[in-house]
């Protein structure tokens, strides 16, 4: 958390937010479509349409958009 002070973590995700999407891909009848593909975390939280625990959605980063 010292790193805090030179960062800005209001886009961060708790541990907690990884489960959270491992849990939504693992109750998805149709979790193949996934396959060979790289997926970030808080776009699978729109499409699962979950928050975090804290009740925030994390804004999907990609390398277009950092």
């Amino acid at each position: 958390m010292q790193a805090a002070a030179w960062l800005d973590l209001s886009n961060s995700e708790s541990p907690e937010f990884i489960g959270l999407t491992v849990a939504a891909l693992a109750a998805d009848p149709n979790v193949m479509r996934h396959t060979g593909t790289v997926r970030i975390a808080a776009a699978l939280a729109i499409e699962y349409g979950f928050t975090d625990i804290d009740g925030k959605s994390p804004r999907p980063l990609t390398l277009a958009n950092v």
